[in-house]
């Protein structure tokens, strides 16, 4: 994945292999398909989205939006799957610190320049 609109994220497949890197076995493979064709690209979505609710994540996208490479719709989605991580090692950021960071991502996949504005503290 170059960026958050490379086309090569409608088939699904690599995020597939995301959530199998942060949930070894959730994914059937006997499932998933190349995604060749709009038929296979629309059924690698759905399950996407399956698997990832069946994990935890908190999903807002449609499986158009993959498909369709929805820039915004797949940073939201890549969020989802990282802030699950984080709470599954139990050592993640709280809420505030990972909002932070997903701010500071742009669309197109790079990290701005901007610093992190400075929290309040208790």
């Amino acid at each position: 994945m170059e960026s958050f609109k490379d086309k090569s994220l409608s088939n699904g497949v690599f995020f597939l292999e995301l959530l199998t890197a942060v949930e070894p076995r959730v994914v059937d493979w006997n499932l998933v398909t190349k995604g060749e064709t709009d038929e296979d690209k629309k059924s690698n979505a759905t399950y996407i989205i399956s698997v990832a609710r069946k994990i935890g994540c908190s999903i807002f996208l449609l499986p158009e939006d993959v498909i369709e490479v929805n820039q915004k719709m797949i940073l939201t989605l890549t969020a989802s799957i990282m802030y699950f991580c984080l709470q599954q090692q139990g050592e993640g950021p709280d809420d505030s610190d990972l909002a932070s960071e997903v701010s500071r991502l742009s669309v197109d996949g790079s990290v701005s320049d901007a610093a992190p504005s400075p929290q309040a503290e208790d």
